[in-house]
């Protein structure tokens, strides 16, 4: 408890500081930093109410200030818009009203008002704040920094055993933590599971490579390499297959679609793995049994992968019974609660689990509450593949890394309930309020067609001013 009263004490002076002495924009990148890096245990449980988490701390002191000093007088109009803010609404009023029709409405209630307070108010917090590239590119940094910190955690925990996990005392939990007899100790640094710290770490590691591509100073090279090095080695060690695949879908892209730069940096990287491979053939063996086993149903892993659609096939039986559940669902995080049983290989076991984050949705929030979220999860995606489409290069290249990030968190979705708690899903927050803020802190493709002599250089300090009179134009 006194490691937890210090640690939150900390973090609220530092935002505090930073606030007061640099502005409220340079507190952002430093919140980003605080809320990857603590994990869900560092909290103080108020017991009937909620648990007051370091992040719900920063968060809070975040607003504070926010409402104190993050809003100058007489800015542009073009900063009071809230991207995809009518999708939010909608979602938050199905939600409520699932809740309303809850096997547990208290536990329903408590949930959307922690997504309301954890997870919307850092989106709108930063989309409302933040005014050049230079700050999205410190928040990036933050959050590489973070993941740098976390993976000399995760590597500690690989090579030493010791969990930085066993300083804070033990809270209920929802996933096991990090032994698991068939492939050994999995590192997840502060996150709540290996698979989710695995996720995490397929997002940032885009963001190193992008950082990389415009890096000024030798020192930041150095450390952003550092960054790189270390996180494939950690991904490596959660032995998650769902984030290597995620890693591997994010820089695919990158390789065919990046600058110079960057394509550059993931063939050095992919030489660098091939030649891991070759001098440790036991790690491919690893790797290679592992996507073996998961073929085989007989095997932990087998079991893992068909558990997924076995939670589809019992949604589809028990929504579909009833008109009213396969609307309003049986309501958020309500799946813990119901009790289900049924057959799995030829078995009948109760459903303790939730493997993927779109399964639970639906259970929870019904046909049109899953339909709600996918729409909003991609009209992100696909404002954002537009933007990249629409910006020439380098500036698209900032499109392609929120793009690939958002690639890689929703094809986790389908793998674990990695959606709405924890640190990854901060992480899922502050790209979206990244990447659809970015436009209007730069200049479109289009635009420079359209009226090349009044259009400014794409540059960090474009003011909002500026972008209001070039969409007048």
């Amino acid at each position: 408890m006194t490691l937890i009263l210090i640690l939150d004490l900390l973090a609220v002076t530092l935002l505090c500081q930073v606030a007061m002495v640099r502005g409220f924009e340079r507190t952002l990148p430093v919140a980003a930093f605080l809320l990857i890096i603590f994990p869900n245990e560092s909290q103080i449980q108020v017991p009937g109410l909620f648990d007051l988490t370091t992040q719900r701390i920063v968060v809070v002191a975040l607003l504070l200030l926010y409402l104190v000093l993050g809003k100058a007088p007489g800015e542009s109009k073009a900063r009071d818009t809230l991207p995809l803010k009518y999708l939010f609404i909608v979602q938050i009023v199905w939600w409520a009203l699932s809740s309303v029709n809850s096997v547990v409405v208290g536990v329903s209630v408590k949930t959307v008002l922690s997504q309301l307070l954890d997870f919307y108010l850092v989106y709108f917090i930063f989309a409302k704040s933040i005014t050049r590239v230079e700050t999205i590119h410190k928040i990036l940094y933050a959050v590489v920094l973070a993941m740098f910190v976390c993976s000399m955690f995760g590597a500690v925990e690989a090579y030493r055993g010791w969990s930085v996990l066993s300083l804070f005392p033990p809270v209920p939990h929802r996933f096991n933590y990090g032994v698991d007899f068939d492939r050994g100790i999995r590192v997840q640094a502060t996150f709540g599971h290996a698979i989710l710290y695995g996720g995490a770490l397929a997002m940032a590691i885009p963001m190193a490579l992008y950082l990389m591509a415009v890096a000024k100073t030798t020192a930041r090279k150095v450390f952003l390499w550092s960054a790189i090095v270390l996180m494939f080695l950690n991904i490596y060690k959660t032995a998650s297959r769902g984030p290597w695949i995620a890693a591997i879908l994010s820089v695919a892209p990158i390789l065919l679609c990046g600058g110079k730069r960057m394509r550059r940096y993931v063939l050095v990287i992919s030489l660098l793995t091939a030649t891991v491979l070759i001098a440790r053939p036991g790690v491919w063996e690893s790797i290679s049994n592992l996507y073996g086993e998961t073929l085989n149903p007989d095997t932990a892993q087998g079991e893992s992968y068909q558990w997924r659609y076995a939670l589809y096939n019992a949604g589809f039986q028990h929504l579909n019974k009833d008109a009213g559940r396969a609307m309003w669902g049986y309501g958020p995080e309500s799946f813990y609660y119901l009790g289900w049983k049924g057959e799995f290989q030829g078995h009948i076991v109760p459903f303790e689990s939730c493997d993927s984050s779109f399964a639970a949705m639906m259970i929870e929030t019904g046909y049109v509450g899953v339909l709600i979220t996918v729409v909003l999860l991609m009209k992100a995606a696909y404002l954002t593949l537009r933007n990249f489409l629409r910006t020439p290069s380098p500036e698209s290249h900032i499109y392609l890394l929120f793009l690939v990030n958002l690639g890689a968190f929703y094809f986790m979705m389908t793998n674990v309930a990695i959606f709405g708690w924890g640190q990854q899903s901060y992480m899922l927050w502050l790209v979206l309020a990244m990447s659809l803020v970015c436009p209007r802190l730069g200049v479109s493709k289009r635009a420079r067609k359209e009226d090349p002599a009044h259009v400014a250089e794409f540059s960090p300090t474009l003011s909002y001013a500026g972008y209001a009179s070039l969409q007048q134009r």
